[in-house]
């Protein structure tokens, strides 16, 4: 009878485990999902009456890809997760479409391609005033996924690899420019990449 219930119990221990992967799984992809329309905008000196819808609508102008008002469900700057970072709060874009959002997207990497490092997105391009500050723009990732994409970030800087981007919530890299692309899933990958 506990040879029985030793069975039980790890028969339903396995289960649940199998349980708790698959609503991982279900929930990634739902963060993944919800942020489809969503872009961060870092690196943009707070002012206390700045009007952040014009700001995107005037990265657009910039970039060639001009958007309205209406295009746009809400702007605004989020809290930082570091209090003590001197970097200005991000302010996070949602967008009504993630078609839009991907146009905008595509637009700025556009503009700052076979630029040198001071011709790139910067606060001069936004019209503001004092010193001059890159403006960098990526996708809204879950937690799950800026850990992952820090960490390849790191791996490349470390291992002399040329290029780290994500797309639609996956993270991705490339040792150079003839090779090829690797998914990067998990940390796991890592250790086969070396």
């Amino acid at each position: 009878e506990a040879k029985n219930d030793m069975h039980l119990l790890k028969k339903v221990n396995e289960d649940l485990r199998t349980d708790v992967r698959n609503l991982h799984s279900r929930l990634y992809l739902f963060e993944r999902e919800s942020r489809a329309c969503n872009l961060e905008i870092h690196c943009v000196p707070e002012h206390r009456n700045e009007n952040l819808v014009n700001m995107v609508e005037q990265i657009g102008k910039i970039t060639g890809n001009p958007i309205k008002e209406g295009q746009i469900s809400k702007c605004t700057r989020i809290a930082k997760l570091n209090k003590d970072s001197p970097r200005p709060r991000t302010v996070l874009v949602k967008f009504f479409s993630p078609i839009t959002r991907d146009q905008f997207y595509a637009s700025i990497i556009k503009f700052n391609k076979n630029k040198s490092k001071e011709d790139k997105l910067n606060t001069s391009h936004l019209g503001l005033a004092g010193e001059k500050y890159g403006v960098f723009i990526m996708e809204h990732l879950s937690p799950e996924a800026k850990a992952l994409h820090a960490q390849a970030r790191k791996f490349k800087k470390e291992n002399q690899w040329q290029f780290v981007w994500s797309r639609n919530g996956n993270i991705f890299m490339r040792k150079n420019i003839s090779s090829d692309v690797v998914y990067i899933k998990n940390a796991d990958i890592f250790h086969t990449l070396v």
